[in-house]
């Protein structure tokens, strides 16, 4: 029994990694795809059953994946999310350069932007308190990364102390929002233009005298 060659010791959950990978190969192809058909047909019109025809998944793969609707809109919302953070920027940046850097990551992207605020009136009705709860954390983690970019902002002398910087940041997240949607209606709206007026408003008053004195 001593001289036999010791039999390789199998690997925890390697007849699984196969399945598994392609299952998040599948998810991940799946929310990649999302925004083109809600692009093409809508809100109302992006079913379960419509996302899986157009890109040839059946129904119960993607109950098995998402479960619902809902949850596969939240799904590609986090998804696009992580890429805009994990996206390379500037170390110096400012709470405008964040949310310009959002709304241009949106804009390359057919339909995120609509899918956003549809997802968020969506969030307001009765009844859907999963869309609810993820929409409170996202402007709350929004709002506590603002702040701490205005925090720097003040440390810079670009940003006045005299303002309570809680409802600052509520204040630029809800420009951004409107912006926003202007766009959508009508391309022509300029979100930057719009957030560097909010900056200047934003700014100490001696640096706005120096710039009209300029």
């Amino acid at each position: 029994m001593t001289d036999r060659e010791p039999r390789p010791a199998r690997r925890e959950g390697s007849s699984k990694r196969g399945p598994y990978s392609k299952g998040l190969a599948r998810r991940q192809q799946i929310i990649d795809e999302v925004l083109a058909v809600y692009d093409r047909l809508g809100f109302e019109g992006t079913s379960l059953r419509a996302i899986g025809e157009a890109i040839g998944v059946t129904h119960p793969v993607l109950k098995h994946h998402f479960g619902t609707r809902e949850q596969l809109f939240i799904e590609v919302l986090r998804e696009h999310d992580r890429r805009f953070l994990d996206a390379p920027s500037e170390d110096d940046d400012t709470f405008v350069d964040l949310i310009q850097r959002s709304a241009e990551h949106s804009m390359r992207v057919p339909g995120l932007m609509a899918l956003l605020n549809s997802m968020v009136a969506h969030a307001l009705e009765a009844g859907n308190d999963h869309s609810r709860a993820h929409f409170s954390e996202r402007y709350a983690n929004l709002r506590a990364t603002i702040v701490t970019l205005l925090e720097e902002g003040q440390a810079a002398g670009s940003v006045r102390s005299d303002i309570p910087l809680d409802e600052a940041a509520s204040l630029v997240l809800a420009a951004a929002d409107g912006l926003s949607t202007q766009w959508l209606l009508d391309g022509s709206a300029d979100l930057q233009s719009g957030l560097l007026l909010l900056q200047r408003l934003l700014e100490p008053p001696s640096r706005q005298v120096g710039r009209t004195g300029a």
